[in-house]
């Protein structure tokens, strides 16, 4: 049987006998799975209906009721758990409870900050339920942007020029060339007291901007990066132990905010050989099993890796729109499944309504009118992060909740009468 490909990646054939979840097996004609969105995730909204369309009945565990998922005809039904990142031991414990409860096949951690609360259990979840996690060492590994760079050069990639140093560093006179971009450690740090911190990725245009940005991470101390000017590319597939089984390329042809943004519209391309065997063999490096999303920035002819995000990403309704449902390709290798896999559709088309819309209101206010016309342009066959004719409530509820963030914001942030 000839084995289908994706841009290069041969799908392996995945049967029962490499079923990953230690020593149970597990029920492979149960169709239930549980799926977490401890916040709003339009890439989890992605997994929800691509799970659905595969024939699984995707629960959603939520720690509030602004989870775009919340109101998709997609899922099968919500249980409402404790907060990760406040406590991760109850948020362990109710998940156990739920996954118990519902009877479901597999838990898929929706967001990176769930990634993390499941890896720590370290094994010691019920073994009857296929988690979607990985032991702690790999996940720190795949999470660690300090280390990231070293990773990528055993993988024969490129990345930008870095230095990891301290605020006290720069203000002595340590030359940095800017713009930077500083990074933590790690998005989120496990803290004495059972919960998260989260530390955020920052541009900084000065010496200021910069000294602040590096203050604010854990132990004050970054990685920054020279800003790397160029079009955002993504390489974004399913690994099963080190070995990636689908993968789909993806450029980005407008980003909101400007300069370090995320995804407003975006196009799946031909693969680049070079950045396909690269992430293939960084993939190899991590030994990772489960969704991934290899970022770069194109600047001339060289790709330069930015960041690794293994977990479910934004813009994954891409991939699923150009024919990859990496969700479901996901959940069948967790239960002992023989996945279907082909090639990926050049030319498929994401937009992210909220971003474009800003991306839309920044360009007329700036007279750029190119943007302007191209965000207004009609696109067919474009998928949608929130919108769909056949499930339209998440659209009417993120438009909602967007609009209580602002009032919110406007309120924390008003100046005193």
């Amino acid at each position: 049987m000839q084995e289908p490909t994706t841009g290069g990646v041969t799908a392996l054939d995945r049967g029962p006998e490499l079923a990953w979840r230690r020593h149970q097996p597990v029920n492979t004609l149960n169709n239930r799975v549980l799926i977490t969105e401890d916040a709003p995730s339009y890439g989890v909204l992605a997994a929800v209906r691509a799970l659905r369309s595969a024939g699984y009945l995707p629960w959603l565990a939520v720690t509030g009721r602004d989870a775009y998922s919340l109101r998709s005809r997609a899922c099968a039904g919500v249980v409402t758990v404790p907060d990760p990142q406040e406590d991760r031991e109850e948020y362990l414990d109710a998940i156990e409870r739920a996954a118990d409860r519902l009877g479901v096949a597999a838990v898929l951690p929706g967001t990176d900050l769930a990634l993390l609360a499941l890896s720590s259990a370290n094994g010691s979840l019920p073994e009857e339920i296929a988690f979607g996690v990985l032991d702690p060492e790999t996940v720190h590994r795949a999470t660690d942007k300090l280390g990231l760079d070293a990773l990528a050069a055993q993988a024969g990639l490129n990345t930008p020029p870095s230095i990891r140093c301290t605020a006290a560093e720069i203000e002595s006179g340590l030359e940095v060339p800017l713009p930077a971009v500083v990074k933590p450690a790690s998005t989120r740090t496990a803290t004495a007291d059972g919960g998260f911190a989260t530390s955020y990725v920052h541009r900084a245009e000065s010496r200021e901007e910069l000294v602040s940005a590096v203050r604010s991470m854990p132990g004050e101390v970054a990685l920054i990066q020279k800003a790397v000017e160029g079009a955002l590319t993504a390489s974004c597939g399913v690994c099963w132990q080190g070995e990636v089984v689908a993968m789909a390329h993806q450029v980005s042809r407008r980003i909101f905010p400007p300069g370090n943004g995320i995804t407003a519209f975006a196009e799946s391309v031909e693969p680049d050989p070079a950045v396909e065997a690269g992430v293939t063999q960084l993939m190899s490096l991590l030994r990772w099993s489960g969704i991934f999303q290899a970022q770069f920035v194109r600047s001339g002819q060289t790709s330069y890796l930015i960041d690794l995000n293994p977990r479910i990403y934004g813009s994954l309704a891409l991939a699923i729109a150009a024919g990859l449902n990496l969700p479901a390709i996901w959940a069948d290798l967790l239960l002992g499944k023989t996945p279907r896999v082909g090639a990926y559709r050049v030319g498929a088309r994401f937009r992210s309504e909220e971003r474009d819309l800003a991306a839309l209101a920044t360009s007329i206010m700036s007279l750029d009118w190119r943007t302007a016309l191209a965000v207004l342009r009609p696109r067919r066959g474009t998928v949608h992060a929130l919108g769909s004719l056949t499930d339209p409530l998440p659209l009417l509820m993120g438009g909602r909740m967007a609009r209580i963030r602002r009032l919110r914001a406007r309120r924390t942030w008003a100046p005193a009468a």
